[in-house]
């Protein structure tokens, strides 16, 4: 079955409209070089706006592993989308 996320939402009239259109994802991109940038503060604020049933993606490229575990576990990201050089020791498969 095919998936829908849009990705680099940064505003509130973004969170807005995939709540209208209800993909199954929305993405915060977290990559700084990035010009869909967004601060994790910025990405939290959002999420309590998103309607429960989209799950947010956090998009990340070669960042420190304990903050991606922190967007995980409080919640302001479900899953984390990896563009970087991350192997299997940095996603845990390595253990």
């Amino acid at each position: 079955m095919t998936k829908i996320k849009l990705c680099g939402l940064t505003r509130t009239q973004d969170i807005e409209a995939a709540n209208t259109l209800l993909p199954d994802y929305i993405g915060f991109v977290f990559a700084e070089k990035s010009r869909r940038y967004i601060a994790p503060e910025q990405a939290a604020e959002l999420r309590q706006r998103l309607r429960p049933e989209i799950q947010a993606a956090g998009v990340f490229v070669n960042e420190d592993a304990e903050l991606v575990a922190e967007l995980l576990q409080s919640g302001v990201i479900d899953v984390a989308q990896l563009h970087g050089g991350e192997d299997d020791a940095y996603i845990g498969c390595g253990r």
